[in-house]
């Protein structure tokens, strides 16, 4: 599947490596990176997960990282879409 991100997403992604470029900036880009990857491994595999605290989404933990991926499938456009990335601890 095809994976897209919404603005609100992205705006979530640029703000936790904004957060962790204030103490290492090396340590936000990895960890960055390794939300995309996991980004692109829901892509492979739409089905990881579970159902998410709003109907019709998904969520998924970023393995040995305390964030959430939001996302939704539209299985007739072959599109999975990123809808934000939490800190685990927050409300979403």
């Amino acid at each position: 599947m095809k994976v897209r991100f919404t603005l609100e997403a992205l705006t979530h992604i640029d703000g936790i490596h904004f957060y962790i470029a204030g103490r290492s900036s090396a340590a936000a880009g990895r960890i960055v990176a390794r939300i995309f990857a996991e980004t692109t491994r829901l892509g492979q595999f739409p089905e990881l997960g579970h159902i998410g605290i709003v109907p019709g989404t998904y969520e998924w933990t970023v393995p040995g990282l305390p964030y959430v991926i939001v996302h939704e499938l539209d299985a007739g456009k072959d599109v999975i879409i990123i809808l934000g990335v939490f800190h685990g601890a927050r409300d979403r």
